[in-house]
């Protein structure tokens, strides 16, 4: 079950979106439950829990669909995708705060849509059900690999840190790195493993991550890291 929000207060974009959400979803034999809310003031004094997906239309009087998603953020850190709907691409740098996972802009397309709430899901299921297991001295631990914000390693002294939490192990990064290959993580230095979906920004040999932390990123992999940081930038532009 794919739970979906829809946050859109002109009547007519709402509908038209809702038709097209249920259309896909039903053509697909995906179960969901859908709620609209007509604004974002709605939408925050009946917040509801365990949300998958938001669709939030960003020019909304009073409180805007940008300013929805920061509290989105502040709730449920970086569990549920944010999908915007926009009219305009001014919006967009501001957005990355928010780890938006893809900004469409209007008049949406039926097809643009099906591609990437389709899209969207296999990545929700995938978080899901992608973990990694953790052994320190007696103890296992089962982490969740879209929690996980970079990994450092002194000598064998692995620490795998994710936004509450960090867990200390005996791994080497090439075995962790083999694990992780198939996510969104990039080995920017011999001693750090990151995962792009959590840095911010960056900036000479650094990577600064939405919590502020700062990454090494290696001389002789900056090029490449930059490339791969704007690519994924990129792809959430639609």
């Amino acid at each position: 079950m794919i739970e979906i929000i829809l946050c859109e207060d002109q009547i007519q974009h709402q509908k038209t979106l809702e038709k097209f959400i249920k259309g896909i979803l039903e053509e697909n034999s995906i179960e969901y439950n859908l709620k609209i809310y007509k604004s974002g003031e709605e939408l925050l004094n009946n917040y509801p829990k365990d949300i998958d997906i938001f669709i939030l239309d960003i020019q909304m009087e009073k409180i805007n669909g940008m300013d929805v998603a920061r509290k989105i953020r502040e709730i449920d850190k970086n569990k549920p995708e944010i999908i915007f709907t926009t009219s305009l691409i001014e919006y967009i740098q501001e957005g990355y705060e928010v780890r938006a996972y893809r900004y469409l802009l209007k008049p949406i397309k039926y097809e643009e849509l099906k591609k990437h709430i389709l899209s969207c899901i296999d990545e929700v299921m995938n978080k899901k059900n992608k973990f990694i297991l953790v052994e320190n001295k007696s103890e296992t631990y089962k982490i969740n690999i879209a929690d996980i914000t970079y990994i450092e390693i002194q000598r064998k002294d692995m620490s795998i840190h994710t936004e509450n939490k960090v867990y200390e192990t005996k791994m080497t990064m090439d075995k962790i790195e083999e694990e992780l290959q198939n996510h969104n993580f990039y080995r920017c230095h011999k001693s750090f493993l990151v995962n792009i979906d959590y840095v911010e920004n960056i900036k000479q040999y650094v990577a600064i991550l939405e919590n502020k932390e700062e990454v090494l990123v290696s001389r002789h992999r900056f090029k490449d890291f930059k490339s791969r940081f704007l690519s994924s930038l990129g792809e959430k532009l639609c």
